[in-house]
């Protein structure tokens, strides 16, 4: 092994043991995302429908993995962490097709990648589903080399798993198939590969309807609206990973296996920038291709390119060490302990940041367990004053979008039976809002019920 793959390894030693440092305090969140699929997964476990009862509108596959767990915030963590970190080897193994050297430099780029960085501290779907489609990658790719039918049933098996857990790389389909019908021409692989797509589907369909699937995955997206300006995070992704713009040139598409590379990223990134919000996690899943074909450049001229590749690492090493280490404390924990001192388990409890319920291991209204800005139905004032009057309701929590409902404030400060108890307040995550990252000022006021 060359002196230069050795540091290779020894940095990404290193990039593995800070990962992990202080994963309970990530320093960048996606939103209340990650609180709203642990509470539904914690809440699954506890006997409800994803769909029915919790008005889910994600592909359900790493949620009911969650909830095995009842949606304990380390531990899926943990579960996203070790599934980048073998995700990682597959991309080893992707990019060893293009030779040793190659490999060795993807994989320092995408443990370098700050958007997977921030992801792999996270329970995260889109981290997940993008595992799982690097996985089915590999096999795809395998299958581009040989021809073997049980890398096409790998591959398909895979992609559905993805797909199970985000629906984002369902496009990726289009031009596999394109690929086996029409390029190869290879009637019985592709009729296999559909067929090994449905197996998973068919374990998912014996706990859920194909209305609620469709309905879930598919028809609640498009109620979401269209945030130009959520759009700018691709420049958060590019100005960080840099390197990436070097996979922009003229491919040679004869290679099959760089055609599929170009088509994993074609087909994944324009359904991601033309949806109707677009944040910087979303990218995640164009992370691994853009890492190879970064790589393959750079060898193409090393000896005047790995400038540019000392210049990343040492750009994204100093990102990496300075916001592991400069994390603050989650309030959220020091909110949901409150919690759990002046409630009983039976108590529920509504919360602008579902991650406090999690914490204080204190279930939600089944309808009210996903409180973002952004969702379908919309949450009105008479959804949560319905609850509020409800006798198991003893604690609400105001926090980010419960701020927004007009009306609710009002509501509890001029009810003879809710009380204000506390403020809490400190420094919150680092946010990317748009191209702007800023840290939150995160601000929970606690309203408990009066005992009468």
């Amino acid at each position: 092994m060359s002196l230069r793959n050795k540091i290779i390894i020894l940095i990404l030693i290193f990039l593995i043991a800070i990962r992990a440092y202080n994963i309970e305090n990530p320093f960048s969140t996606n939103g209340i995302d990650e609180g709203i699929h642990l509470l539904q997964a914690k809440m699954i476990n506890e006997g409800y429908d994803y769909y029915k009862d919790l008005n889910g509108d994600q592909s359900p596959l790493a949620i009911l993995i969650f909830s095995m767990f009842a949606g304990n915030v380390m531990i899926c963590r943990y579960i996203s962490y070790s599934i980048f970190l073998i995700s990682t080897l597959f991309l080893f193994l992707i990019a060893k097709k293009f030779g040793k050297d190659v490999a060795f430099t993807a994989l320092l780029i995408i443990s370098l990648d700050f958007t997977l960085l921030k992801e792999s501290r996270l329970a995260s779907l889109d981290l997940f589903s993008a595992s799982m489609l690097c996985f089915s990658s590999f096999f795809f790719i395998n299958y581009i080399e040989r021809e073997n039918t049980t890398d096409i049933i790998l591959s398909s098996l895979f992609l559905s798993l993805s797909t199970l857990s985000k629906i984002v790389p369902s496009f990726l389909i289009l031009f596999i198939l394109f690929y086996i019908f029409i390029l190869k021409k290879k009637v019985k692989h592709g009729i296999l590969y559909i067929i090994s797509f449905f197996i998973p589907l068919i374990f998912i369909l014996l706990i859920f309807s194909p209305d609620e699937l469709i309905e879930g995955i598919l028809l609640k997206q498009t109620h979401r609206g269209f945030d130009l300006y959520s759009k700018l995070s691709i420049f958060v992704f590019i100005s960080s990973c840099f390197i990436y713009l070097y996979s922009i040139k003229r491919w040679d598409i004869k290679n099959e296996k760089i055609m599929y590379m170009l088509g994993w990223v074609s087909f994944i990134f324009f359904p991601i920038l033309f949806q109707g919000r677009t944040f910087q996690h979303h990218f995640v899943y164009i992370s691994y291709p853009l890492a190879i074909l970064s790589s393959v450049v750079l060898h193409e001229k090393w000896n005047k390119r790995k400038i540019i590749l000392t210049i990343f690492v040492i750009f994204n090493l100093f990102l990496a060490i300075f916001f592991v280490f400069s994390t603050p404390h989650d309030l959220a924990y020091d909110v949901g302990r409150e919690i759990k001192k002046i409630t009983e388990k039976k108590d529920t409890v509504i919360s602008g940041n579902p991650l406090i319920n999690v914490v204080a291991n204190r279930l939600a209204p089944p309808n009210l367990t996903n409180l973002a800005r952004y969702h379908y139905p919309q949450t009105t004032l008479n959804d949560i004053i319905y609850w509020l009057e409800k006798n198991e309701t003893k604690v609400i929590v105001l926090y980010y979008h419960l701020y927004e409902i007009d009306g609710l404030k009002e509501y509890l400060e001029n009810s003879t039976k809710w009380h204000f108890y506390k403020k809490m307040e400190g420094r919150g995550q680092i946010l990317f809002n748009g191209i702007k990252p800023e840290f939150s000022e995160d601000r929970y006021e606690i309203y408990i019920k009066s005992f009468q």
